[in-house]
């Protein structure tokens, strides 16, 4: 690994990300407009929801503007982070192939995109997280920013694999806003969740245990091993499977170069 050459990957590829002006609108105008937007419409009532991830029926009560405030956080940044991690992957696949054919290892490259995606996704986690703090306080406050950056991560990968998979921006953007909007935004809102049908089919989402990592940890005191094991679980599955893909392609350039010298 060179590490001087994995530096100026890391920093290309976070300069040009950075330089697309909607990229910086997405980072800090939405997950603002969203939390405000709940402030001013969420009553302050006391509702009952589930607690999925306990080990027997538990209903929590909570004030319905905190509890909207903690799904409509996970909703933002398990998008932000797909479209973000789309984007990276899109902008420079091919840009990262005539690296490769520059000399550069498809290791270096892969990692310096990796670093570039958590840096900001650990960012946006931490904005939110911190956020939050202004309007009410949750009881195992770095517990949630767990899930959080889990929710962060999964869909990080998620929209990597996509990138890799889907050759057109239109198309990948579609793909990772479907299930994002689904998943995060709608099926696991805890008061949905408490009175849905089929309930397994809601635990089988990506976002499942990343959510309910993080309301558990925010009003209740319930163990959370497996929300943490399983969200691991998911996330090493999609960015496993985005690393593979994504090395053989640009393994097979590499290949075909040095056979063209030859």
């Amino acid at each position: 690994m060179r590490w001087k050459l994995l530096l100026t990957s890391f920093n290309m590829h976070f300069r040009m990300l950075m330089r697309q002006k909607i990229v910086l609108l997405l980072l800090l105008g939405i997950p603002a407009l969203f939390i405000f937007i709940v402030q001013l419409t969420a009553s302050e009532r006391e509702i009952l929801f589930e607690v999925g991830i306990a080990e027997t029926k538990t209903m929590i009560k909570a004030t319905e503007a905190n509890v909207s405030l903690i799904f409509v956080s996970m909703a933002t940044i398990g998008f932000l982070s797909s479209f973000v991690s789309l984007s990276l992957v899109l902008q420079y696949k091919e840009v990262n192939r005539r690296l490769v054919l520059c000399g550069y290892y498809p290791a270096e490259l892969m990692l310096s995109a990796l670093a570039v995606m958590f840096f900001i996704i650990v960012l946006l986690v931490l904005c939110i997280g911190l956020s939050i703090q202004f309007f009410f306080q949750p009881l195992h406050f770095w517990t949630m920013l767990l899930g959080m950056l889990f929710n962060g991560l999964i869909y990080g990968g998620y929209g990597m694999l996509v990138g890799c998979m889907i050759k057109g921006s239109l198309e990948g953007t579609l793909t990772v806003i479907l299930l994002a909007n689904i998943d995060a935004g709608w099926l696991q809102n805890p008061l949905f969740f408490s009175e849905a049908r089929n309930k397994f089919i809601i635990q089988l989402l990506p976002a499942y245990h990343p959510t309910q990592l993080s309301v558990g940890a925010a009003f209740t005191n319930v163990p959370l091993q497996t929300s943490i094991f399983t969200g691991l679980a998911y996330m090493l599955f999609f960015f496993g499977a985005a690393i593979i893909i994504s090395y053989y392609s640009m393994r097979i350039k590499q290949v075909n170069k040095i056979k063209k010298s030859k």
